[in-house]
């Protein structure tokens, strides 16, 4: 029995941080940038796929800037239950699109059984489908684009990368299954509402701002005039101090606070630290009720 209880606790809470490692791992995913998606009369969260698309977030050192970033666009948990995709790229305006083989962005692995097409949009945009005869879609990257940063970028520098959600008549955003049935409806609207991961180019380093105070201290000395009179016929002596003010020199205090600027891609799961704190206080109290069961 008292076995039984030790185990029964320890188990409880190790489901327990599995479940908080889990949604702090999709906790990082949101919606597209652009306009906000209408999902209608959908209950999303019904849905049964929840894909991620998650663009990658680098961060390169100054010296490097001279050479073209590769930026993926990956699918993740929409293995094949998509083909007709229509994704609108946007990205910083002082970034630089390098073509690849004459393309704005080169189709991936995920999408190598996918036909696609893409076309221009902005000055700093563009836009890519997908299409197919059956859910042929996969998991991995559908598309790498490359990126040049401008040659004055600074240590700090960040240039977001975003999937930007558009609703046109001839390019509406897409990512549904070929039938474009419920399931397929409910799909897209999970995606684009909850399951973007945006990405950057950022520059690494560190810089240094310096702050100063001044503080003035100011010293008033005063001397009093002492008179001295004597009696009749006699002499009158006055003694007169003039007043001094002395000022002690401007003191400077030059607080140094150094700030890191560059964003560096997420790592570690937040609220794990948390799960397995509970996890440790479980097991103590499981210990405590076993010796009083003994």
């Amino acid at each position: 029995m008292k076995k039984n209880i030790f185990k029964s606790a320890f188990a409880a809470l190790a489901v327990s941080a599995l479940a908080v490692s889990a949604s702090a791992v999709s906790a990082f995913a949101g919606p597209a940038a652009g306009q906000a998606y209408d999902p209608g009369t959908l209950d999303v969260a019904s849905s049964t796929v929840k894909p991620t698309l998650t663009l990658d977030q680098k961060v390169i050192e100054l010296a490097d800037i001279g050479t073209p970033v590769t930026i993926n666009l990956t699918v993740n948990g929409a293995e094949g239950k998509y083909a007709p995709t229509g994704l609108h790229i946007q990205y910083d305006s002082r970034l630089t699109l390098v073509k690849r083989d004459g393309e704005f962005a080169e189709k991936g692995a995920a999408g190598k059984q996918l036909g696609y097409t893409e076309e221009y949009d902005t000055a700093n945009s563009f836009f890519v489908t997908t299409m197919a005869d059956d859910n042929k879609g996969r998991d991995g990257v559908l598309w790498i684009m490359d990126f040049q940063v401008p040659a004055d970028a600074k240590p700090g520098d960040k240039y977001p990368i975003e999937i930007a959600y558009q609703s046109r008549k001839n390019n509406e955003d897409l990512f549904t299954n070929v039938k474009k049935d419920n399931e397929g409806l409910l799909m897209q609207a999970w995606t684009f509402m909850n399951g973007i991961e945006q990405g950057y180019i950022a520059i690494a380093g560190t810089t240094t701002t310096t702050t100063s105070t001044t503080t003035t201290t100011t010293t008033t000395t005063t001397s009093g005039t002492t008179s001295t009179t004597a009696a009749a016929g006699s002499t009158t002596t006055s003694t007169s101090r003039t007043a001094k003010t002395t000022a002690k020199a401007t003191t400077t205090k030059k607080a140094t606070t150094t700030t890191k600027k560059g964003d560096s891609p997420k790592t570690g799961v937040a609220g794990a630290g948390v799960a397995a704190a509970g996890l440790a206080v479980a097991v103590a109290t499981a210990f405590a009720l076993r010796k009083k069961e003994d």
